[in-house]
């Protein structure tokens, strides 16, 4: 086979598994994938712009797990704790209601929907009153894992200095790590979220690197998704891609990582970074 044949046949399959990664994902989380031309802003080459759109009746689906029994003592604590209404959270709890208190309609808990929602202060209050930093919703989630996904960075740092456990998972895998790649692809999905793109994904980072720095294992994948790193290609957050690599993230082994790491653009050239420093022997000081 030609130089040249090669390299279309490589570019040819790079570009087809990326295809199918995409694929994938708009059936897993979306309705309809369109993959562009990304431009040269960096210097790197050109990339692959993926736009998803959302699947029909996704907002309804969102809506009703949000619902929570508000005719309950259990639902009122809840929902006062997501609007950060202090003194109603205070009130509810000074008639006894546990700190913990599950709402019987989709098992929420106020701990957990004030770190969604970024409440600070409701969830000092909450942790005060003696909410357990670590204790898991009805559908298993953290509070750490809720924050996560928002990427609220006080409510995380609150939780972890309380002692939220970092590495806790889902009984389908995921992590509070895995919860920010989700969030960041959600949002994507749904064409960047409230804040300003580049304000949010700058959280997304921050927050990924504060649970680096307290011991988040990067290599902890998703049962129903594999790898995070498979996910940020797809949506393509280079910068966060780059930081699991930082912190140790493996792409060794793993097929689909390797054909994306030829394609051009920044995700490639972070995979082909880490499948090189991943191929180098091991100095005398490191163990074989």
């Amino acid at each position: 086979m030609t130089r040249g044949k090669t390299l279309r046949w490589v570019a040819a399959l790079a570009g087809a598994t990326l295809i199918a990664t995409v694929a994938y994902a708009a059936l897993r989380f979306g309705n309809a994938v369109n993959i562009g031309r990304a431009p040269d802003t960096e210097g790197r080459g050109p990339g692959v712009h993926i736009d998803f759109e959302a699947p029909p009746g996704q907002e309804e689906s969102r809506a009703a797990a949000a619902e929570v029994a508000e005719d309950t003592p259990e639902g009122q604590l809840v929902l006062a704790a997501r609007n950060g209404e202090v003194e109603r959270v205070s009130e509810l709890l000074a008639t006894g209601l546990p700190p913990d208190a599950e709402e019987a309609k989709n098992g929420h808990r106020a701990l957990h929907q004030a770190a969604g929602a970024g409440q600070v202060a409701v969830l000092e209050l909450l942790l005060e009153a003696g909410a357990d930093p670590r204790g898991r919703d009805g559908s298993g989630f953290t509070a750490l894992m809720r924050a996560a996904d928002a990427a609220n960075l006080e409510a995380g740092r609150l939780l972890l200095d309380a002692g939220a456990e970092v590495n806790a998972r889902l009984e389908t895998g995921e992590t509070a790590l895995i919860s920010v790649v989700a969030g960041s692809f959600f949002r994507h999905l749904d064409g960047g979220g409230d804040a300003p793109v580049a304000e949010q994904q700058a959280a997304e980072s921050e927050f990924a690197r504060m649970l680096f720095d307290a011991g988040a294992d990067p290599d902890l994948h998703s049962a129903k998704d594999g790898s995070p790193l498979k996910m940020l290609a797809v949506i393509q957050r280079a910068d966060l891609l780059t930081l699991f690599i930082e912190h140790g993230a493996r792409t060794d082994g793993d097929a689909e990582l390797a054909i994306l790491g030829m394609m051009p653009g920044p995700i490639g050239e972070a995979l082909r970074s880490a499948q090189s420093a991943a191929s180098e022997p091991p100095t005398a000081d490191e163990p074989r």
